[in-house]
């Protein structure tokens, strides 16, 4: 897995995200999101489901992709209780994001919770590979 720090600013939490590929980028991301969001995560993954992700009308934009797949993995936990703990990634591409992703459950009596988080926004948002094929992302979390 990749490694993430996080930064100030204002009233939000920023993170910088570091992963050696595309999908190591995103389930690095994912884990930094969700410390943020709790404090202790259950240990085993309960159920499994597939995620998909897509820019509408079809564009190649990795930022875009970037975020709908943090969303994707939050509207799961808001909706669902669901806390992503493994990915398979089957497609991570400019285009797309199409994943198998392990799942555990949040339970409030056992897990405490952290920040909580309305929105990853596109404020600042920087997504880039670099010469090495290396892959880094900054990204701003409305707390």
């Amino acid at each position: 897995m990749g490694t993430f720090e996080t930064f100030d600013h204002t009233a939000d939490v920023g993170f910088e995200v570091r992963g050696e590929s595309f999908e190591d980028l995103l389930a690095t991301a994912a884990h930094a999101v969700f410390s943020l969001v709790l404090e202790d995560r259950p240990e085993a993954v309960e159920t499994k489901a597939e995620i998909e992700v897509a820019p509408r009308g079809g564009l190649e934009d990795p930022a875009e992709l970037f975020v709908l797949w943090l969303q994707e993995l939050l509207y799961r936990f808001d909706t669902e209780h669901l806390v992503p703990l493994e990915f398979d990634f089957q497609e991570a591409s400019a285009d797309r994001v199409r994943a198998r992703v392990g799942f555990g459950r949040f339970d409030p009596k056992r897990h405490r919770t952290g920040a909580e988080v309305k929105a990853v926004t596109y404020h600042g948002l920087e997504v880039h590979k670099d010469a090495s094929g290396a892959w880094s992302a900054r990204f701003i979390l409305d707390v």
